[in-house]
């Protein structure tokens, strides 16, 4: 399978410095899973990312999204991150190297449109495991 990433993002923004406290996971750091301790605590809503589709491959052991039109990505929106909170994910899920923490529009199960953080992969992950 041969993927390709596009840093087009219209909407999104790579600027972290911007005023956005929310964080849009879709894989390990969902209620339940693996890395949701890190997040223990925290207020969050089921949401939607549209736009992306989520690939999970079994050799990966966590999902992935990769940018589609047509889809819609399913996950949860978390609420009240503070800049040392998102310092620690980012170590952890590789910003900057596996994967890039960008800014995007998603929405509540309650209809609800809000600005959120996600973790989008690296052109180099995508390379690196998807080919």
């Amino acid at each position: 399978m041969n993927f390709t990433y596009r840093n087009n993002h219209s909407e999104e923004q790579t600027n972290n410095s911007q005023e956005c406290n929310n964080l849009f996971v879709y894989g390990t750091l969902q209620h339940g899973q693996s890395r949701n301790y890190i997040l223990k605590g925290l207020t969050f809503q089921k949401a939607s990312l549209s736009g992306y589709r989520k690939i999970s491959f079994s050799h990966l052991g966590f999902p992935i999204i990769i940018q589609d039109k047509e889809s819609k990505v399913k996950g949860e929106v978390y609420f009240g991150l503070d800049n040392s909170l998102f310092q620690e994910i980012d170590i952890i899920e590789g910003e900057g190297s596996l994967y890039h923490r960008l800014l995007v529009n998603v929405e509540t199960l309650e209809g609800e449109s809000l600005l959120a953080f996600v973790y989008c992969p690296s052109p180099s992950l995508i390379n690196s495991y998807l080919k």
